[in-house]
């Protein structure tokens, strides 16, 4: 599944970056490093490993915890902001 979404994500993004570009460059002339395409397929990609991980992190680690654990958490968490 993960591999058909990279896959659709990466075709639209394709897509985006082709109707942005108003004509096509040559391969050749072309003298950027960095590409928009190339930019917005980090981005997304990077938006998609990190909901991943969030995901991950809230069904493998966090329901597994019971009331009392939670709540020192969140307290560890509630905590360390006011010490910012």
């Amino acid at each position: 599944m993960g591999r058909q979404v990279l896959m659709y994500l990466s075709h639209a993004v394709k897509r985006i970056v082709e109707g942005l570009t108003p004509q096509a460059r040559d391969d050749a002339h072309e003298t950027q490093g960095i590409s928009l395409a190339s930019v917005l397929m980090i981005v997304g990609l990077s938006i998609y490993i990190a909901g991943g991980l969030g995901y991950y992190a809230k069904a493998h680690l966090w329901d597994t915890l019971n009331e009392q654990q939670k709540a020192i958490v969140v307290q560890a968490m509630m905590t360390n902001d006011q010490m910012l």
